[in-house]
Order: structure tokens, then sequence, then C-alpha cells
């Protein structure tokens, strides 16, 4: 199932809207666009469905049963147990009191580490971005308004109870997100660096080349804490 990079903003819209806003198998709120098997229609799966998909544990028909009824859309999805807020989502990082109203929280090397932002739409997820580094310490896109962009296995993606975690094939990167209610997200884990700048953040602290500080990150601002 390739992804379909060539969609317009409109197309991706209409296909986000029709899937629920989240992968069609799970509700992950972290998908790609993909084509169906065997059709022109497109759907949004997880990077964890997709690859069963990939391993044949997922058939065409399955996932063509799962696109007509998204489980986000049946009645015993829980969505309160994944990020779908019509609100920009309250932070918990760095030590800090709880961070509103803070779309960017962390720059590192002028790169926006995390970005999260209100859904287009108010039945739909958070959107959440986020971006670290590297082998070569070069920034690398890893998720982009729910997007999952890397497709040649550099990065991995799995949900693990009420916690989103991507975790680089080779290097220290990694980020873990843990979902604790639909409005409010932890930055449980977070460790990556970029040209030559290391950066890692718990709920309780955040460590800059080796120096650790506690409570840095401003709340109310577009940026909460530039490195």
């Amino acid at each position: 199932m390739p992804s379909l990079p060539e969609l317009t903003a409109q197309q991706q819209d209409d296909v986000r809207q029709a899937c629920g806003f989240a992968c069609v198998r799970c509700g992950v709120t972290i998908y790609r666009y993909l084509r169906l098997p065997e059709s022109h229609g497109v759907t949004l799966l997880c990077p964890t469905c997709h690859g069963l998909v990939e391993e044949g544990r997922l058939t065409p028909m399955q996932v063509q049963g799962f696109h007509a009824n998204p489980v986000v859309r049946q009645r015993h999805f829980a969505r309160d147990r994944l990020p779908f807020s019509p609100e920009l989502p309250t932070l918990i990082m760095g030590g800090s009191q709880l961070l509103r109203d803070t779309p960017i929280p962390l720059t590192l090397e002028g790169e926006p580490i995390l970005i999260f932002a209100p859904p287009r739409r108010s039945n739909g997820a958070t959107r959440i971005s986020v971006r670290m580094g590297g082998p070569d310490g070069e920034p690398v896109q890893v998720v982009n308004g729910n997007e999952w962009m890397p497709t040649d296995g550099s990065w991995h993606f799995l949900l693990r109870g009420d916690r989103y975690s991507m975790m680089a094939a080779r290097g220290e990167g990694l980020a873990v997100l843990r979902i604790v209610a639909r409005n409010r997200i932890a930055v449980e884990h977070l460790r990556t660096t970029i040209r030559g700048r290391r950066l890692e953040v718990t709920p309780d602290w955040l460590e800059i080349d080796g120096k650790r500080y506690v409570g840095r990150i401003g709340s109310g601002t577009l940026i909460g804490l530039e490195c």
C-alpha cells in the first residue's frame, strides 16, 4: 500500500473526515495516507497497522472492511483515551507547571522539536508534529500534523497503553508522549541531538547539553523555550 504524497490539501481533508481523523483499524491519530488495495480510494492506517499489511497479516479485504466502518465511528470506541479534542492540549513537561496555550514548547538550534495545534474540525484530533535529529545530527520531520513521514524504516512507532512512542532505528532518538486525557499530554521522555546540541526531557526536568533545569518552559506563549 503506497503512500500518496500527491494528494492535495483538500483531498487529505476529505480522507481524514471519511476515516474519522485516525487509523481506521485501531484509532491511533498518527497515520499515513495509503491507497486502498485493489481500489482507487484512500484510507488512513497507523505505522503499526500498515506494517501488518506489508507482512500479509492484514488482507486487502480486511482493510476495505475497516475503511468502510472506521473504529472511531463505532459505539464502543473510547475517544477519551486518545487526543481527540477541539482545544490546544495542556502539556506536562520539564518540571514546569501545566503548560497552556503553548503551541511550540521547545526549539533546539532553531528547530521546533514539538508542535501542537487544535484540529481543523471540531470533531478531529489534536495535530501533533515531531522533529528530531537524525543519525547525522540534521533535523528529520518524523510526524507532520499527525502524518507519519518516515517510509524507509528509519523510525518506528508504537502505541503502548496510553503512550505514543517514536524511536529511531539508529541512534538514541526517542519521543514518548503519554495521553493523560484527550486534551492533556505529558512528554514522558524525549531525547535527541541536533547539530551537536543534546536535549532530553521528562515530565520533571529537561537537560540541555548535560545541564539539567526545572521549570524553564514558559506557558501561554508561542515558544515555551528556545535552546
